[in-house]
């Protein structure tokens, strides 16, 4: 399995504000990236504490995935997550979350705010993906003092072929963001560069994420199977 991403500073920032960690740990693999919110202070930092958590709580686990209540382990990472940020103060460490765990033939995850997450399994590309409903476009979810449970979107399959995930901060936008354009995105990504070894699949994204249209940072990590 190949677990890697690429993160672009955004040409109005000074600091990038977005964080993942993709990467094949002892119980098996995790996804996660965070996009801090730009009118926060120390949101770099906020993004970067929830990344770690989640990886450092899916590590210490010691239930298997498909039975580890998934709620209240968000909500777990979430309260030490509130109080790693304390001392910068909550409210200026604002992001958002998307995060994929996969062990065996279990997968879990969620989003809460903008970017997407896709998994594609079994043939079928699932999208978790903010629509925007009842939102202004520049508007999203986030990790805020208090479990935002209401707006938090999750996935939980069981499955028999694991083809790939991609997640991607909202910096890295596909047409007009419909769910069809973005399983095609997928579907092209994980076919391309399942043809392709690690660091040359890594440099080509590089070049051309980096040259993707728009302002701010863009971030895109991504598990992709059967390549060595």
């Amino acid at each position: 399995m190949i677990t890697d991403g690429v993160s672009c500073k955004g040409s109005y920032h000074e600091i990038n504000q977005d964080s993942f960690i993709c990467d094949a740990i002892h119980n098996g693999y995790i996804l996660a990236l965070s996009d801090g919110m730009g009118s926060k202070k120390f949101s770099q930092y906020g993004s970067k504490v929830i990344c770690e958590i989640l990886k450092y709580e899916f590590e210490k686990e010691e239930l298997p995935l498909e039975q580890i209540d998934w709620i209240p382990f968000l909500e777990r990472c979430h309260k030490k997550w509130t109080e790693d940020v304390r001392k910068y103060e909550v409210a200026q460490c604002y992001a958002t979350m998307l995060v994929l765990l996969v062990q065996g033939n279990y997968l879990k995850a969620a989003r809460l705010g903008d970017g997407f997450l896709s998994v594609l399994i079994d043939d079928t590309a699932y999208i978790l993906m903010d629509q925007k409903t009842g939102y202004f476009i520049n508007e999203t979810d986030c990790l805020m003092e208090v479990f935002d449970e209401e707006h938090l979107e999750i996935l939980e399959k069981k499955f028999e072929k694991f083809s790939g995930a991609v997640a991607c901060s909202d910096g890295i936008e596909i047409g007009a963001m419909e769910p069809e354009e973005i399983s095609c995105f997928v579907r092209d990504f994980l076919g391309e560069y399942s043809k392709m070894s690690a660091l040359a699949g890594k440099q080509e994204i590089e070049g051309w994420a980096a040259s993707w249209p728009g302002t701010d940072d863009k971030t895109i990590a991504y598990m992709i199977e059967g390549v060595e």
